[in-house]
């Protein structure tokens, strides 16, 4: 791809489209491109402007189409943000593997900002929590920093992880003693080790054999999925018992 890049850096009409880009110039037309065409040169705009792109479609099949193509030229930066499923009728038939995927594409766009995002109008037009509070209890660890278990766990919780007796899944985190174990995907998860209340040493480890894969100087836990609490527990349970009261006193009355 970088030879692709370098051929274009070379054409008169290339670098106009790149300045007006750089100056925020719209809108900007580019016609005749064929499907791979149009993927080329997205990889090509996003690697010479180090910019982001967003790609939006007017259903899934097509989003997809779009994200293999551009695959073939750039893996690693292309994301796609899925619609949220919505099934009233039965919460059985309803994806448990969507929410991961809509979280983990979320979350690779706050840590890369230099992304292809392939979506849909619909996925676009589905509500969702604000940056601010989707990530506000971001758990960051370093190795030697001091730290409280109980502020972890609640944080975890806020996070949207569930405590297991052993991590064997997503969206999931054990206690052992001084061992923490969150889930990052199906795979692979972060094993943290406290010396009293000290960061000792941060490790990968494998989900299936629960043995560790290799060290690290730091880690950070983004949320497992997109339902986070805007407010305390304590706060949600207080409003809900004060409607209770209230319709109760109603009815009495």
């Amino acid at each position: 791809m970088n030879t692709i890049i370098g051929e274009l850096g070379k054409s008169k009409k290339f670098i106009d489209l790149s300045k007006q880009i750089q100056l925020k110039q719209s809108p900007i037309s580019i016609s005749g491109l064929t499907s791979v065409g149009m993927a080329q040169m997205a990889v090509a705009i996003n690697g010479y402007n180090k910019k982001p792109i967003l790609f939006v479609t007017y259903n899934e099949i097509q989003a997809k189409k779009l994200l293999e193509n551009i695959k073939f030229f750039e893996k690693e930066k292309v994301v796609f943000f899925p619609k949220k499923e919505i099934v009233t009728y039965d919460y059985i038939a309803e994806s448990k593997d969507l929410p991961y995927e809509r979280i983990e594409t979320l979350n690779k766009i706050i840590e890369n900002k230099n992304l292809i995002v392939v979506t849909t109008i619909e996925a676009l037009m589905q509500k969702l929590p604000s940056k601010d509070i989707l990530y506000k209890d971001i758990l960051e660890f370093k190795v030697g920093d001091i730290c409280n278990l109980e502020d972890i766990k609640r944080k975890l919780v806020n996070l949207g992880y569930s405590r297991y007796d052993l991590v064997e899944g997503k969206g999931q985190f054990s206690i052992r003693g001084g061992i923490i174990d969150i889930s990052i995907d199906e795979k692979i998860g972060i094993r943290i080790e406290l010396w009293g209340d000290e960061v000792d040493s941060i490790r990968n480890f494998s989900i299936s054999s629960q043995r560790s894969i290799g060290t690290l100087e730091k880690a950070k836990i983004y949320p497992a999925h997109e339902y986070v609490l805007e407010q305390s527990i304590e706060n949600i349970c207080k409003k809900i018992q004060s409607k209770i009261a209230e319709r109760e006193s109603r009815r009495n009355n």
